[in-house]
């Protein structure tokens, strides 16, 4: 028998990757604005800000504020829609 499944909502988050993460992605997002690559620099917010929402969502489902969390996570939802339509868009134009 293999090991028990366990819930990955039942793990708390590990802050130190989490800012690691963000500090990775603000290097990157400063790289691109200092570089003149708005567009890339743009998806690039899209998809930490989808990030970000997730993960507040997250915290506060853990909190017992679920109402609250389920807005974030659809904020999160909408963020990463935008940054797939866009990227779609671009990826169409090209072919």
């Amino acid at each position: 028998m293999g090991a028990p499944e366990s819930d990955s909502r039942a793990e708390p988050l590990n802050w130190t990757a989490v800012g690691a993460l963000y500090a990775g992605w603000a290097l990157g997002l400063g790289a691109l604005l200092y570089g003149g690559d708005y567009r890339n620099a743009a998806w690039l917010a899209l998809i930490g800000a989808g990030g970000g929402c997730s993960a507040y969502g997250r915290v506060l489902s853990r909190r017992g504020r679920g109402q609250a969390a389920q807005w974030w996570h659809r904020g999160g939802a909408l963020f990463y829609a935008a940054f797939f339509l866009w990227a779609g868009t671009v990826l169409l134009r090209t072919l």
